[in-house]
């Protein structure tokens, strides 16, 4: 394959490596492992590339992985792709808590090789962070930019299996965990409140009834309120307002029923009660919480050009 128009960007010094990228006709450009934010910035103003490869010297990447990623690129440069090295078989706790709030499935969330268009790298190059967390901060970017990332599995490996530390690296990682959370207590306040207040409105019914009452009611309000929220100040989505509007119905419905059944069932246990039930609501709604997180983001809000694999 012709990779006369790729330039690779390598931080930091491996005489071999860089060699090797020459001969397959790359463009190289080596850059110090620091100021990475201004290295790609200059690179994207510069060169006259239309691709461009990342890595770190010191990543542990060969030049095959370098052109694997390549391949992906030239083939389809509509997406952004990760070289995702080969790491232990078992997620770490750090693993799958960063994928659940960035909705990322790569398992090597630490890599530092990416292949991407010009277009790409100057969306990307506007990233302000740390050295330490730049490069992880790039797929958590192009989903926010709604630009599709894939992964390509090269023939690199590493045994080091990410830590706590790659929580604590980067705010970007909660950015729109923390959105969705302000957005779902000023909705929370609409149904808690009202779930009680209808509670008592219908204080004649059997609890079975009165809890099922009680919690539609409520729950229509809070749904209103939530869908407002987060399609515009949470996920900022462009997906087609009918699409979203049914898939948001359907979880709220599912969030409905699931809410109502378990309230009911463990009260019921309990003896019941409106205080017992309030407070019954309040745990089952929070894990309901957590659940819809995912499923709004990857799901409900999703665009096609937006997904993450």
């Amino acid at each position: 394959m012709n990779y006369e128009t790729c330039t690779v960007l390598l931080f930091g010094h491996n005489e071999n490596l860089e060699q090797e990228l020459r001969r397959s006709g790359m463009i190289v450009d080596v850059f110090a492992d620091s100021g990475l934010c201004g290295s790609l910035k200059d690179a994207s103003a510069n060169s006259k590339a239309e691709f461009f490869l990342t890595l770190r010297a010191d990543g542990g990447f060969m030049p095959a992985d370098v052109l694997k990623v390549a391949d992906a690129l030239l083939a389809d440069p509509s997406k952004v792709y990760l070289g995702e090295r080969t790491l232990p078989e078992k997620k770490s706790l750090p693993q799958n808590v960063y994928g659940f709030l960035s909705g990322l499935e790569a398992k090597d969330i630490t890599t530092s090789l990416y292949g991407m268009s010009r277009e790409f790298l100057e969306t990307i190059s506007c990233i302000k962070a740390k050295d330490g967390a730049f490069f992880q901060n790039i797929p958590l970017v192009a989903r926010a930019k709604n630009i599709l990332v894939e992964s390509v599995l090269v023939e690199s490996s590493t045994n080091e299996t990410p830590g706590w530390n790659i929580l604590l690296s980067t705010g970007k990682l909660y950015q729109v965990f923390i959105k969705f959370s302000i957005a779902a207590f000023i909705a929370y306040l609409v149904d808690i409140g009202t779930f009680y207040v209808f509670q008592k409105l219908f204080s004649g019914m059997d609890d079975e009834f009165k809890i099922l009452t009680a919690t539609v009611l409520s729950r229509i309000l809070c749904s209103i309120a939530t869908y407002l929220l987060n399609r515009g100040a949470v996920f900022n989505s462009n997906a087609k307002s009918t699409g979203a509007v049914v898939r948001f119905v359907i979880l709220a419905v599912g969030q409905l029923v699931a809410s109502w059944l378990l309230v009911w069932g463990i009260g019921s246990l309990l003896g019941g009660g409106d205080a017992v039930n309030t407070m019954l609501k309040v745990v089952v709604d929070l894990v309901i919480f957590l659940a819809s997180f995912t499923i709004q983001r990857d799901w409900v809000f999703k665009e096609s050009k937006g997904l993450l694999k």
